[in-house]
């Protein structure tokens, strides 16, 4: 796993795209944990964010994928989104990647509570960007 000052300085590096925007604005908070080669990204937000918006999925997870320099085959993005409540709802989203572009995105809620537990245990280790 890439450290947090190196991740921090990819997220900073003069990217002009919008995600990293978010991010800097404070709107988004990206996180990246590391676990048997699988990097899960998590977008962290309170709310809707245009950016998750299903017209725009392919280009932010693109852009994700681009400022963190991870494997589009070894990486899964995940949106965290923080209810009224405080309540953490994880949303994977699944994508194919087809001659150096993300296609098909195909957001899946998680709801089985195995599943949310170790998204939160992933969430909970990994390391802001």
């Amino acid at each position: 796993m890439l450290d947090r000052p190196l991740l921090s300085a990819q997220l900073h590096h003069s990217h002009s795209f919008d995600v990293a925007k978010a991010a800097q604005e404070g709107e988004l908070v990206l996180s990246l944990s590391t676990m048997l080669g699988c990097d899960y990204i998590f977008v962290s937000h309170k709310g809707a964010h245009q950016l998750l918006e299903s017209q725009r999925l392919a280009t932010t997870i693109r852009e994700l994928l681009d400022i963190l320099e991870t494997s589009p085959h070894q990486s899964m993005v995940v949106s965290a989104d923080e209810t009224a409540t405080g309540e953490l709802i994880f949303t994977r989203y699944d994508y194919t990647w087809e001659k150096r572009q993300v296609s098909n995105v195909i957001p899946a809620r998680v709801t089985n509570t195995d599943q949310v537990d170790f998204m939160r245990m992933m969430f909970d280790c990994s390391t802001t960007c």
